[in-house]
Parts: C-alpha cells; sequence; structure tokens
C-alpha cells in the first residue's frame, strides 16, 4: 500500500512551535537543523513539519 501522507499533520507543526516558545534550546536547535539539513532532509514530511514550525515562529 502507498504511503498516501501529503503533509505534515497541524498536531506535529503545533506540538514542536509549543515546545520550541517553552524551551529556548529546542528553538535554537530547530534554526540549527533548518542551516544544516540535506535537500533530502529538508524534502521529508518531518522536514517539512520543522520548517512550517520555524515560519510559524517566525510571525
Amino acid at each position: 500500500m502507498a504511503n498516501t501522507r501529503t503533509g505534515p499533520s497541524a498536531s506535529e507543526t503545533a506540538s514542536m512551535v509549543q515546545r520550541a516558545k517553552q524551551y529556548q534550546v529546542f528553538g535554537e536547535q530547530l534554526l540549527k537543523w533548518e542551516k544544516t539539513a540535506s535537500d533530502c532532509d529538508r524534502c521529508s514530511l518531518m522536514g517539512e513539519a520543522v520548517r512550517y514550525a520555524i515560519a510559524l515562529l517566525g510571525e
């Protein structure tokens, strides 16, 4: 059976945003990941969730 999932879930992203707001170090780790992740990692489902969470934190 093929993977039919098309993107990160809202709950995954919301959890990352909440944790980054609660723990400064976690937010710093997200930003470090953004600078060092490979293109393959960035395009993965988790990579999309991380990038979306970073964007929400910047608002």
